[in-house]
């Protein structure tokens, strides 16, 4: 029986932040001080880790998404995009409201 992987190499997470960071880009236009607040959130939030497992919440993968269930980093990031845009308007935003009160 093959063990799970817990936890996402360096280069893995290397390629998540640039995926990320095309994605910010390309979907919402988030480049410059908006790319900078994302990647202070989920630096804070998962390190980039697309396994990253909250055992206090439900919270999973990179953007800590409470009831995420994809283990896969290019969803992972698309939801959690989405959910910055709908709930935050900009990664800045997020950010600010992460920095006042540890989650978003």
């Amino acid at each position: 029986m093959e063990a799970r992987q817990s936890k996402a190499t360096w280069e893995e997470k290397r390629e998540n932040r640039r995926i990320a960071k095309a994605y910010a880009s390309a979907g919402w236009g988030w480049r410059g001080k908006e790319w900078k607040c994302l990647n202070y959130l989920w630096t804070s939030e998962s390190r980039f880790d697309h396994y990253a497992d909250n055992p206090t919440s439900t919270a999973y993968g990179i953007a800590q998404r409470l009831g995420e269930d994809s283990r896969r980093p290019r969803i992972q990031i698309l939801r959690g995009l989405r959910y910055i845009d709908h709930r935050f308007d900009t990664p800045c935003r997020a950010w600010a409201f992460w920095l006042r009160n540890f989650y978003y």
